[in-house]
């Protein structure tokens, strides 16, 4: 399990951070970047790592918590960490959303509570499938 959360770890804190610095490159068009911008570039593919690389498989596939506890960990963990993403990408930006944060939580709530209903539903239909290919 440890061996499996540090290879999704590294997976996605390195994608993510490959991906931002091209979005950045495309699109920000910077002259110089300063190097304090590029360990607040390897931050925030870590925060990413964390959270889609170890919080959310750790979660959903290896944790024995109810449903609810872990739709609101994720909840917490995903809103948290999209609000520290955003506080190392721009500071204005962050202190322009930052009023907003009920709302951003209440709405990656509903989106969890969704999600989960959905691939519950799909895990379900899966597993009834291969048990039924089990009997014949």
């Amino acid at each position: 399990m440890i061996k499996q959360l540090k290879n999704n770890f590294m997976q996605a804190a390195f994608g993510t951070t490959l991906w931002m610095a091209l979005l950045i490159t495309l699109f920000a068009h910077p002259a110089t970047i300063p190097f304090s911008f590029i360990w607040r570039l390897l931050g925030m593919g870590c925060l990413f790592g964390l959270i889609f690389g170890v919080i959310y498989p750790y979660l959903w596939n290896y944790s024995t918590f109810k449903a609810q506890v872990n739709i609101a960990l994720s909840t917490v963990a995903n809103t948290l960490g999209g609000f520290g993403i955003l506080y190392l990408f721009s500071w204005e930006m962050f202190v322009q959303i930052r009023p907003f944060f009920l709302l951003i939580l209440l709405v990656t709530l509903l989106g969890h509570i969704a999600g989960f209903y959905f691939y519950s539903n799909y895990e379900n239909k899966k597993l009834a499938a291969a048990l039924n290919r089990g009997r014949k």
